[in-house]
């Protein structure tokens, strides 16, 4: 019987993994990983603000290609056939958002933005949106408490809009050069399919339900009104979102040429719709009905 395969790519917050596993046993076949070079360990913090944790996200698209290709060497090596591989999926931390062009290009690439860390990637666990956590919480409470149920009752600074708002409030220039803004776990899937449009970019469901409070009991993302009476520019970013969202066993698009080059795979490999590292480690645990998964990770380290 032919054997098939799948890749796993794994972003953390100072490193990414890569994997190559049997589909039919599970078997691990081959796997690397390679460190974030910016920052202290990937993590770019700022003496003035203990609050703030962004990443560059050339780090992500640096050490996935030396991850993957590692791994894919390997498979090689223990006479795997990589044209086997039948899927890519792709998961990352949450919330941690990117502001990006027309071309959803990290605004950081761009050279008059690249000494700002507002145009980087806000990690997730940056806390600089506390203020604007307690603004969301208090409006959502007084005119969509829903929201708040869905969420655990307070709105998280580590999360998106907080985030965003954050940027509108301190660094109007950046916040307004941005398109749209992209979870990490949305831009990398966009960065493999050779995506550049924000009208064919698939948004995935987990990190949107649970870091950006939408739910298709009201419509999906927060509606215009809240978000305009948090910000008028808000609004605006609401434009840029797209009405549907999608779990991760639906395909974001294809493997471009230029990442199967890199990747020493071949084109036109289905990738993954995105989707957020600990969910998906609960999900490959076999956490079910009556089944408990415990996932350890950054923030427990952190403690």
């Amino acid at each position: 019987m032919q054997k098939n395969y799948s890749l796993g790519i794994d972003f953390g917050t100072s490193s990414v993994r890569a994997i190559v596993l049997d589909l039919e046993t599970g078997e691990e076949i081959s796997s690397a990983s390679d460190s974030y070079k910016s920052g202290e360990q990937g993590v770019i913090y700022n003496v003035s603000n203990k609050h703030l944790a962004r990443q560059n996200p050339k780090d992500y698209l640096e050490s996935m290609e030396k991850a993957v290709a590692s791994a894919v060497a390997a498979a090689r090596k223990n006479n795997i056939d990589i044209s086997l591989i039948k899927g890519i999926g792709i998961d990352a931390t949450a919330s941690t958002p990117i502001p990006v062009d027309e071309n959803l290009q990290p605004l950081c690439f761009q050279e008059k933005f690249k000494d700002n860390l507002n145009a980087y990637a806000w990690l997730w666990k940056d806390h600089t949106a506390v203020m604007e956590a307690a603004t969301i919480t208090k409006l959502a409470s007084r005119i969509r408490p829903e929201y708040l149920r869905k969420c655990g009752g307070t709105y998280s600074s580590e999360w998106f809009f907080s985030k965003i708002l954050k940027c509108e409030k301190e660094d109007a220039e950046v916040f307004n050069a941005a398109h749209t803004w992209l979870e990490q776990s949305d831009y990398i899937p966009a960065v493999l399919c050779g995506i550049r449009d924000v009208k064919q970019l698939k948004r995935n469901v987990c990190a949107a339900g649970h870091k950006a409070m939408y739910n298709k009991s009201w419509g999906g993302w927060p509606d215009n009104e809240f978000l305009e009476r948090l910000s008028p520019a808000l609004g605006k970013l609401r434009e840029s979102l797209s009405d549907d969202t999608y779990t991760f066993e639906t395909q974001a698009g294809t493997l471009s040429k230029e990442w199967a080059e890199k990747f020493g795979l071949n084109p036109g490999i289905p990738v993954a719709v995105g989707s957020i590292d600990a969910h998906v480690g609960a999900v490959g645990a076999g956490v079910g009905k009556e089944t408990y998964v415990q996932v350890l990770g950054t923030p427990l380290v952190a403690l």
